[in-house]
């Protein structure tokens, strides 16, 4: 399989090569392309964040129960879609702010097929393109792999003019059988190119044991298809962490006590145009709306900027741009850039699990280092029709 992280491109840092990477790109101008959207959409292209991608949850039901869920899925019984208005308006937000790509997620976009197809095929109406679709391949049975494929090139999932559709397998605690995952491989591999569609596996595992299932997949795929594919599967093994938005996850128990200035100086700067092993920045949008400046397995609360449901996107986009962190740590490429901030006798000696445990803590230490206030919290609703004309009136006309 090929690792993730291989065929980095940053802007700013020499050639982009198409097809290369897990997030390849079609063209090598890519983010020349990006930011003159931007500057036709009339947003600030000098501005310390600006998204690359939205991670969009457009549904919390799922048909699974994973303990260490990543995004708090419910029950089919008991999650919540997004309604075609909902994802018409949504597309609206995301135009007046020139953002390239989204990347679906839910809950499983599958248990919500309708709403996914209409994201899909609405957003490629527009012009934005699809450069993930995560999964638990709960769709790879026999009677279901060929017909859903059929259904996502029918809207457009193949038809992105950046990037290279990225097809996101995840195995972790998942109860689909491998078997159905192996059929969505091979028929991926064997149906498109990778000019056409990229995939991936991602196992996560728990901390301690440190198990995956990476190796039980290659073996229940050879027995059935032959050579497993590696030159086109791209893999992603990590942990499960601590997510806040689980109350009733159980603790994580990460071995070891690796101190906040260790995953601070270890930081890549998530806030950096980036294609190619990663799509940065990237954001993400839940489904009631709340839109965070980071789409990590647990962002922090604190990196909520607002509701995209309730609020203009720019607005929500300036408020990240407005905020004393953000522009901290865009300044100094990663979370070291607060080491001169958070007193040392803190990153030192207090330990944490993740990039992410440590991004919480020092937002808290920021803010009471300097008395300001990272995040926003959700204001109130503005009627539907009152914000879809500030949408539109805040958008320049294009140069014919």
């Amino acid at each position: 399989m090929i690792k993730e992280g291989q065929y980095l491109f940053v802007e700013g840092r020499g050639p982009v090569v198409p097809y290369q990477g897990k997030y390849a790109v079609k063209v090598p101008d890519v983010f020349e392309r990006v930011r003159a959207r931007w500057t036709s959409a009339g947003v600030d292209t000098s501005a310390p964040y600006l998204p690359m991608r939205i991670e969009m949850e457009v549904t919390t039901k799922c048909n699974d129960a994973c303990p260490s869920c990543g995004m708090g899925a419910l029950p089919l019984a008991d999650g919540r879609t997004l309604t075609d208005g909902q994802i018409s308006f949504l597309l609206h937000q995301f135009t007046s702010i020139g953002l390239p790509s989204i990347a679906i997620t839910g809950g499983e976009p599958f248990t919500a097929p309708r709403a996914m197809l209409r994201l899909i095929a609405e957003a490629r109406a527009n012009g934005t393109d699809i450069s993930k679709l995560t999964t638990n391949g709960v769709w790879g049975t026999v009677q279901r792999c060929g017909r859903e494929f059929e259904r996502l090139e029918k809207a457009g999932f193949f038809g992105n003019e950046l990037f290279v559709p990225l097809l996101m397998l995840s195995i972790g605690e998942q109860s689909t059988p491998l078997e159905d995952v192996a059929r969505i491989i091979h028929h991926a591999v064997t149906h498109y190119s990778d000019h056409e569609l990229n995939i991936a596996v991602s196992s996560l595992a728990d901390p301690e044991s440190r198990d995956h299932r990476m190796d039980t997949l290659l073996a229940v795929y050879e027995a059935a298809y032959g050579v497993f594919p590696h030159e086109r599967v791209h893999s992603t093994m990590r942990v499960y962490l601590a997510n806040e938005r689980l109350e009733d996850q159980a603790a994580v128990r990460r071995p070891g006590l690796t101190p906040v200035a260790k995953w601070m100086d270890h930081c890549f700067d998530c806030f950096v145009p980036t294609v190619g092993a990663y799509v940065l920045p990237t954001s993400l949008l839940k489904q009631d709306g709340c839109w965070y400046s980071c789409a990590a397995f647990n962002v922090p609360q604190q990196l909520s900027f607002g509701n995209l449901l309730r609020e203009p996107a720019r607005t929500v986009l300036a408020r990240a741009n407005s905020s004393a962190y953000v522009a901290r740590v865009r300044a100094g490429g990663g979370l070291k850039a607060l080491h001169g901030v958070v007193p040392a006798g803190f990153t030192q000696h207090t330990p944490c699990t993740s990039f992410c445990d440590s991004c919480t803590l020092l937002i808290g230490q920021h803010d009471k280092a300097t008395g300001e206030t990272t995040g926003h919290p959700t204001t109130a609703v503005i009627p539907p029709h009152a914000l879809l004309a500030h949408t539109h009136s805040s958008q320049p006309s294009r140069a014919s």
